[in-house]
């Protein structure tokens, strides 16, 4: 796709054309539904608030019941949803131009009224999860019903993409939260059936949805199943019709089964081992680099992953504003014993700390890496936590390095690097702080994405030269499917959308 996905006219202007105003399916749309498609995901989702969490599963789910102003595509690209086209007007006003004719599940409009309690509630209620990254909204101001314009503090060329996560509410949602969201309504393509909390959601066909043709079928079940063989054997069984998150190891089963496809795609996802920089010895780059040079990444990659992951070129992954190829690290155990002897750091032992279970092979993984490790002379001591009490000693500060991942949800990078490279954002994770890092994603926030690519190539060299982290590859998104299925895509951001897909 080359080093700028987004071409300026598509990414400000939202490629309006894309999608004219669509008219209501009709009564032949409807009948053309049938069946039900059943979801194993591999996260329990917590709530039906889109701008209360920031899980994959939840993503996918509310994404069937609520519509975002903006989408994106499995090729990067920001397309029209609720918000027909989009142009900023200076670097700190946006212009949102809205869809007409479209209305929530119970009949009520959906205008510009919708638009400004949506991105002010999340503005403003700052215990939402998502509040913080709309902390730069100055105002939303309606012009009549059809159109919003959107003034921020600073420079937010990352809006259209972080409104791709955040589903539009009605107005009337503000009258009792709670009550609303335990029957919430939407103007998406399913509406809210039941939840039976931590084990499945069941949703059914918008009636009047208004996309012609979608949703194709009449039910929409979602079953939460976090573990891996548990959702292999109930699509085996022909229980479930599409798994999420399936491992390497499982995919040979998988394919050789009777009646299921296994698809995979690279995805918006870099595993990123990060450094507690606040700690010796891995305060010292020196130390850093010797560390990165003494893991052979291909061999993770070949034997623990069989293929299934890519060599980090870039911290931002392949397809995504700001990536750029710096080429592969190297693997070189000699340079990083001379780099260890040159800091001083003999009889080196470091705190490896794990969320248990999390991603695939990662203990496997982590004492591949600790035998390599051993061969240069560091001891590393592995710590596989329960999730909650890894995150609890990462917040401490209690580890030297931290096996964790990052998807790109948004398909920006904004959301990562303000998290993890801003002194505000590190404060109680790395401890990372860097002015001239802090400044270029300042810079980088413009609407522009020609200035935003060459600032964040920048961020990408003084990372990739500083490391901070370690990043041993890109993750590849791996879903099994029962052959019943039509139309369902492989997703790069880990989401499964069912709105389009049918069932034999």
């Amino acid at each position: 796709m080359g080093t700028l996905p987004l071409s300026r006219r598509r990414f400000l202007a939202g490629s309006g054309a894309a999608l004219a105003a669509a008219a209501r399916p009709g009564a032949a749309a409807a009948q053309g539904r049938r069946g039900e498609i059943i979801a194993g995901l591999s996260e329990r989702m917590l709530t039906l608030d889109p701008a209360n969490h920031y899980s994959i599963s939840s993503t996918s789910v509310l994404r069937h019941v609520y519509d975002p102003l903006v989408d994106v595509t499995n090729d990067d690209r920001f397309v029209p949803a609720l918000a027909e086209t989009w142009r900023p007007l200076n670097n700190t006003t946006w212009r949102f131009t809205l869809r007409r004719g479209v209305s929530f599940h119970d009949g009520t409009p959906f205008t510009a009224d919708s638009v400004v309690f949506t991105l002010k509630r999340v503005r403003d209620n700052t215990k939402l999860i998502k509040s913080f990254v709309y902390q730069d909204i100055e105002d939303v101001q309606k012009d009549g019903d059809h159109a919003v314009t959107v003034t921020t503090k600073r420079p937010f060329g990352s809006l259209p993409a972080h409104l791709t996560m955040l589903g539009m509410l009605p107005p009337s949602a503000g009258a009792n939260d709670e009550a609303f969201f335990q029957k919430p309504i939407g103007t998406g393509p399913f509406r809210f059936g039941s939840w039976t909390h931590g084990d499945h959601i069941d949703l059914v066909a918008s009636p009047k949805y208004w996309k012609p043709g979608i949703p194709r079928v009449e039910k929409l079940t979602f079953r939460f199943i976090p573990e891996l063989s548990t959702r292999v054997s109930a699509l085996r069984a022909g229980e479930i019709h599409v798994i999420d998150r399936v491992w390497p190891d499982m995919v040979q089963t998988l394919k050789g089964t009777a009646g299921v496809k296994v698809l995979d795609t690279p995805a918006l996802e870099a595993q990123r081992w990060h450094f507690q920089l606040a700690r010796d010895p891995v305060k010292d780059l020196r130390v850093r680099k010797a560390i990165s040079l003494a893991i052979d990444r291909n061999v993770i990659i070949k034997d623990l992953l069989l293929g299934y992951a890519r060599p980090v070129v870039c911290p931002v992954p392949p397809g995504l504003l700001g990536h750029t190829n710096l080429g592969q690290k190297p693997y070189d155990p000699e340079k990083a014993r001379q780099l260890l002897k040159q800091a001083g750091a003999s009889n080196l032992s470091l705190d490896f700390v794990l969320m248990k279970d999390l991603y695939p092979k990662q203990l496997e993984i982590a004492q591949a890496v600790a035998a390599m490790l051993g061969e240069v002379g560091v001891k590393v001591n592995i710590r596989n936590l329960e999730i909650a009490t890894a995150r609890e000693q990462r917040t401490a500060g209690n580890y030297d390095l931290f096996f964790s991942g990052w998807a790109q949800m948004p398909h920006d990078p904004d959301w990562y690097f303000g998290q993890w490279f801003t002194k505000t954002g590190a404060e109680k994770l790395t401890r990372f702080s860097d002015p001239r890092v802090e400044q270029l994603i300042a810079d980088g926030r413009v609407p522009d994405p020609k200035v935003r690519q060459q600032k964040y190539e920048e961020i990408d060299r003084l990372l990739w030269e500083e490391e901070p982290e370690i990043w041993p590859y890109y993750t590849v998104a791996i879903y099994a499917i029962s052959d019943k299925l039509r139309n369902f895509e492989a997703r790069r951001d880990y989401y499964v959308l069912l709105h389009e897909v049918g069932i034999a």
